[in-house]
């Protein structure tokens, strides 16, 4: 390997070496000579023994529908909370609960792990699985008390894995993409 293929290959690998070294600082409890510099140490040996594997990163080509993004998960987030408050002080332990599974339409692995983690911001949510291969998620939620409630948490994290598919731009917007955009979804 050249020079030129190193240092790139380097620069590529950069925060992933800062994350590790920032981790053994945070473990060791502060910056000091030995472990500033034997955290280094480690974290090069890592990338350099184990290799991790180079995550394909969509680029983030429509900002405004990130903030989109955040919008709709800042609704969600309260509205979810005044929900789960409620069904915890007017149920407590007999809140009803379920297992919801849910598609996905994306492939990527980035997008996939984005959704699921976007996923348990939400109160009530806990993704249980996600199964790669087939492309879905398993998300325990409350309350869950009909078929219908499991649609509605099945779309919430539809809506969410859409949003991320037209912020990154990954797939080509589908027909409820386009029906949304012309105003005649909800």
């Amino acid at each position: 390997m050249n020079a030129g293929r190193r240092t790139r290959a380097l620069a590529r690998r950069g925060p992933v070496l800062l994350w590790l070294w920032a981790l053994w600082l945070l473990l060791w409890g502060g910056v000091r000579p030995i472990p500033l510099v034997g955290g280094l140490l480690v974290a090069i040996g890592v990338l350099a023994l184990f290799g991790l594997p180079e995550v394909n990163r969509p680029a983030l080509r429509r900002p405004l529908r990130v903030l989109g993004l955040l919008g709709h998960l800042l609704v969600e987030l309260v509205t979810s909370s005044v929900v789960v408050a409620w069904q915890a002080v007017a149920k407590g332990p007999h809140v009803s609960t379920g297992v919801v599974e849910v598609p996905l339409r994306t492939d990527s692995e980035l997008l996939i792990a984005s959704t699921a983690l976007l996923s348990l911001t939400v109160p009530g949510s806990l993704v249980l699985e996600i199964d790669r291969e087939r492309r879905l998620l398993y998300i325990h939620a409350l309350p869950l008390r009909s078929p219908q409630d499991a649609e509605r948490r099945r779309e919430e994290v539809v809506e969410v894995e859409r949003r991320l598919r037209r912020a990154f731009g990954t797939e080509e917007p589908d027909e409820r993409d386009r029906a949304q955009e012309r105003g005649d979804a909800r």
